[in-house]
């Protein structure tokens, strides 16, 4: 048998080569198990970072919102609010009632510290101190001035209805660090001479202490959380040592001086996330700015600061992913002859993840279509409930019109019964005189009553039944889905007929301007009910009670032939927010008094839709015109039958 030194040297060529060969394939199989074993566990040490990440986050948010909220209510308080012609009175009788108000409101979170108002000067004027909602009141000696305090300095900057939020730090009393160590946010609200009682600032101290022990508890083996704030301080350490350097003069104790390549990478990173190795640790870092609670940032120059949520691994983590990764490799390179098992069963492997994931697709799908299938139930049932209120709104409007106009016909019928009363009694007098011997005189006086009577019964019965054609054609009207030729004059003067019972003792006086001189084809009984809404929504919305006031409704030539229609009212105007909400269905200012929302809603569904018109509402509260709500409506010819059909 020839050894390979007796091979030719084309065959000992061929050997070293295929030898070669075999020691590559088998050096960059092992490089690739290598490389995808270690990035593998990098992996799994990010998505963990990143679920810490995720949760720290979420807490923070749900915080800092709840401490946004609470602040606002307390500034809302009505004990807070001046009569300003009797406010020095009102402030000294209300000091108790302020002091009550403050320690019921701590009461409604244990995450309150304190509660206190301060006057221009920075002195405090009302404190309250609470421990797990539980608060007491400081006494008048007790009460510091924090004139110096850059919280009150910044705070001042801060016109209502704004807030101002501080960085978080420990709470100081006295000008000694509180122990045990309470990490304090403070928000604080401005407070102005013309509507509060106090000229100052609210300032309320949030104690976050349970949010940083609820953070700890998320420490794991494998991940250490950091909190910094903007300067690389720690707020937060698995080592307590560096927590709060800032706050003894630690300055060296700070991420940008102990790693300053990892913090240059992170405060020069134009992203809020991302993650970096350093040494032998992997970094995983988000940028979260608490002041998201600051408002009119533009007055106040350092309001843009971040805190620094750092999640960490232990070097010994990637040490040992990298030692793992090594030895899975020298194995495999060692054991050539199992590397096609090895890829069969990796691919095994990935099959079957592959079926698991294809399975956990095929349900997520079934279940996803139950769940669009339920959707879609629960739309269609909205849009019945929707159609059935609506339609109830319509009736009901129906239901109003024919009070309306029975309330109307209730005088003349009522006149025109007495009448014929009246004549009745003349002509059984009549009757009477005739058996008795009847005169000239006594005839002449009779039939003269008679007649009178029966003329006043004949105009009273004449007005009731313009009343009840009246009504009868708004009806017929409001039933009718063809486009007709329709008077708008006519139209509007016979629903204000109906409206008079509601109308004539009301302090808001109903004006017309009738501006056009010919017939429009469209819908009258939609015209009418789109008006009607208008009107109302005016008599309801617009105006305080017993407040005198006007509602214009015009119509005349627009361009291109159309027509506008406009319902304005010199009642209080509509604030910007209601504005951008006023047409959606079920949105209402006055839910407490019965109303559903649908109003006006349906008069924006009437007018575009069924009208082919368009609807806008102008409203300036502030301004100086007479009329504070225009709602303007213009309508399309449609004289020309194609139009419509």
């Amino acid at each position: 048998m020839n050894s390979v030194n007796s091979l030719p040297i084309g065959s000992k060529k061929s050997v070293l080569v295929k030898s070669l060969f075999s020691l590559f394939i088998t050096l960059f199989i092992g490089w690739l198990v290598y490389e995808q074993i270690y990035q593998e566990k990098i992996n799994t040490i990010k998505a963990k970072q990143d679920e810490k990440l995720v949760l720290i986050s979420g807490d923070f948010s749900k915080e800092l919102s709840s401490i946004k909220k609470l602040t606002r209510i307390l500034a809302q308080g009505s004990v807070l609010k001046s009569d300003k012609q009797n406010k020095p009175l009102q402030l000294e009788q209300s000091r108790d009632e302020i002091n009550n108000y403050f320690l019921n409101f701590a009461a409604l979170s244990n995450n309150i510290a304190q509660i206190r108002w301060l006057d221009t000067q920075g002195q405090e004027q009302y404190r309250i101190n609470a421990v797990n909602g539980v608060g007491e009141i400081e006494a008048p000696d007790g009460l510091q001035n924090k004139q110096n305090r850059y919280y009150f300095q910044k705070g001042m900057q801060v016109s209502a209805p704004n807030i101002f939020a501080t960085e978080i730090d420990l709470n100081i009393e006295r000008n000694k660090i509180v122990k045990p160590l309470q990490p304090t946010i403070r928000v604080t609200y401005r407070t102005n001479k013309e509507n509060y009682l106090l000229d100052g600032l609210l300032v309320v101290n949030f104690n976050l202490d349970y949010l940083f022990s609820q953070i700890k508890s998320y420490n794991q083996e494998g991940t250490l959380i950091s909190i910094l704030n903007h300067d690389g301080f720690w707020l937060l350490n698995s080592d307590a040592n560096l927590e709060w350097g800032f706050m003894y003069g630690n300055n060296e104790q700070t991420l940008a001086l102990k790693k300053p390549d990892l913090w240059q990478q992170i405060i020069d990173g134009k992203v809020e996330y991302g993650s970096h190795f350093f040494n032998n640790g992997l970094y995983t870092y988000r940028r979260f700015s608490i002041f998201s609670l600051r408002e009119n940032k533009g007055r106040i120059s350092d309001t843009d600061k971040e805190l620094i949520i750092l999640v960490s691994s232990p070097d010994e983590s990637l040490i040992s992913a990298q030692s793992v990764a090594l030895q899975l490799a020298l194995l495999c390179s060692g054991l050539l002859c199992l590397i096609s098992f090895g890829f069969i069963y990796r691919e095994y492997k990935f099959q079957n993840k592959l079926l698991t994931l294809s399975h956990k697709l095929h349900i997520e799908k079934i279940e996803l279509d139950i769940v669009n299938r339920e959707l879609d139930a629960t739309i269609k049932q909205q849009q019945q409930l929707q159609e059935g209120l609506i339609e109830a709104q319509k009736l009901s409007s129906l239901g109003l019109l024919v009070a309306g106009v029975a309330h109307e016909m209730n005088t003349p019928i009522g006149g025109a019964v007495i009448s014929v009363s009246n004549a009745d009694m003349a002509l059984s007098k009549l009757n009477a005189a005739i058996k008795q011997g009847l005169t000239k005189s006594t005839l002449e006086e009779t039939t003269t009553s008679i007649g009178e009577n029966l003329a006043l019964a004949k105009i009273n019965l004449n007005k009731t039944a313009v009343l009840v054609k009246s009504f009868k054609k708004m009806a017929i009207d409001r039933h009718n889905d063809e486009f007709i030729a329709c008077d708008i004059e006519k139209i509007i003067e016979e629903l204000l007929l109906s409206l008079n019972s509601r109308l004539k003792n009301s302090p808001i006086k109903v004006k017309t301007i009738f501006l056009l001189n010919k017939q429009v084809i469209s819908l009258p009984g939609i015209i009418s009910q789109v008006v009607e809404n208008l009107v109302m929504n005016a008599l309801n919305h617009a105006f305080d009670d017993k407040q005198e006031g006007v509602i214009e409704i015009k119509v005349e030539q627009a361009t291109n032939n159309s027509v506008r229609l406009s319902v304005s009212d010199n009642g209080k105007g509509v604030n910007n927010d209601t504005k951008a909400d006023i047409f959606e269905p079920f949105y209402t200012t006055a839910r407490g008094k019965g109303n559903t929302g649908l109003g006006l809603y349906m008069v924006h569904q009437w007018v575009t839709q069924v009208l082919k018109g368009d609807i806008k509402l102008h409203s300036e509260p502030q301004s100086d015109a007479y009329f504070k709500t225009q709602f303007i409506i213009t309508l399309p010819d449609l004289a020309a039958k194609s139009h419509y059909d």
